[in-house]
């Protein structure tokens, strides 16, 4: 059985070990170690990289309580080798699962929230909680985490048989049938105690900052996102720049960025009614100007509501079959609407100009639409007006 370093030792970036066993598998290469610094993949904590002499170290999982070592080479199986860690990957890993810890067991004695699901990736983390939390109750948890930060607690891994575990009580107990078993205590419990395989920083302080980054209701409860240490740091850091340029662009201060965003989506809001407003009088205007029963039109810079705007216009306006393109944003948009009592298929007739046009789009027979990247021409106009006004006949 390998001895795992990282729990003896948990500081250990380095250590000396013998090759028990190297083997090749479709192309991948395994080894197997008498001791090791390198956890494998395991409580929802990826594994840990690094180096093996010369081989670096791809992944690394347990299997019959062995840790396999995936190296990019095989190695000479009995050989003395040195273990190196990736130090980085090493205490974001850490940094992560013990906010995580913080979390959990906060959000647990603050709001009896359960922690039903764990994931840690290479650049979100995120916790399921059984229960919602609202705003005002996460940025408590926020704030709460962020404390026990600073009061620097204690992280302390305990190794127990079963039967121990049985007879204390904790936040959350794994039902894994070993006997040998670990319990993390945060602040001796106060903060936190859940069993757990993965690994840790030695105090709260070590976490260094807690950031919820984003939250959901999923299944009846809450999915949180959050980052710790350095990651969270990072984060905060490249959201203060793009906050800083987002408020020089609005000539203003991050602290007032929020109200000359609303100023201004206001602002956006009233003017799409006013546009709104002055394009269906243009559509009517050319509806009153058209006066036909058949109208073809083509409509330069309208986009796909307008040109539905525009055949309920012709409709409204007397015309018994309303074709009408715009173009718009390197697109042409078409849609046909005919009156009450007509019986000419509008979707055939999107099928005719998809046709002419290289278009797709489709419909009922009462109205269809659709849109291509060619721009309509006069002849295309010609052709499908002769074709409806055979149509009409």
């Amino acid at each position: 059985m390998t001895e795992r370093l990282y729990y003896i030792t948990p500081m250990l970036t380095s250590c000396e070990a013998r090759v028990v066993s190297s083997h090749e598998e479709g192309g991948r290469f395994f080894a197997v170690l008498d001791r090791t610094v390198i956890f494998p993949e395991g409580g929802g904590q990826p594994a840990d990289r690094g180096m093996i002499g010369e081989a670096r170290v791809t992944d690394a999982k347990e299997q019959d309580g062995e840790v396999v070592h995936e190296t990019d080479r095989l190695l000479d199986a009995g050989s003395s080798v040195t273990v190196t860690l990736d130090v980085p990957r090493r205490l974001d890993h850490s940094e992560q699962h013990t906010g995580e810890h913080i979390l959990s067991g906060l959000a647990h004695k603050l709001f009896g929230a359960k922690n039903v699901g764990f994931h840690m990736a290479e650049d979100y983390c995120t916790i399921d909680l059984d229960v919602f939390l609202s705003e005002e109750q996460l940025s408590r948890l926020e704030a709460e985490a962020n404390a026990a930060v600073r009061r620097n607690a204690p992280v302390v891994p305990e190794e127990m048989d079963r039967a121990k575990l049985d007879a204390i009580t904790i936040r959350k107990k794994s039902d894994v049938k070993s006997d040998e078993i670990r319990v993390v205590w945060i602040g001796g419990g106060d903060i936190d105690s859940c069993t757990c395989c993965g690994t840790h920083c030695a105090t709260t302080g070590e976490v260094g900052y807690i950031r919820i980054v984003d939250s959901q209701k999923y299944k009846g409860g809450t999915r949180l996102w959050f980052s710790c240490g350095g990651r969270a740091v990072r984060e905060a850091s490249e959201l203060t720049r793009a906050m800083t340029e987002l408020a020089r662009s609005y000539s203003t201060s991050r602290s007032e960025l929020p109200a000359a965003v609303r100023k201004q989506s206001e602002e956006l809001s009233q003017a799409k009614r006013e546009l709104k407003a002055r394009t269906q009088a243009l559509c009517d205007g050319i509806a009153l100007a058209h006066g036909e029963e058949i109208a073809v039109i083509s409509a330069e810079g309208f986009g796909a509501n307008d040109v539905k705007m525009l055949t309920e216009s012709l409709i409204r306006g007397g015309a018994k079959v309303a074709l009408a393109f715009g173009r718009s944003g390197g697109a042409t948009h078409y849609r046909a609407l005919r009156a009450e009592g007509v019986s000419a298929p509008m979707n055939e007739l999107v099928k005719a100009v998809n046709g002419l046009m290289g278009g797709k789009g489709g419909g009922s027979p009462a109205f269809a639409q659709g849109s291509a990247k060619a721009p309509v021409t006069e002849e295309i106009i010609s052709a499908i007006r002769r074709m409806l006004e055979g149509w009409m006949k």
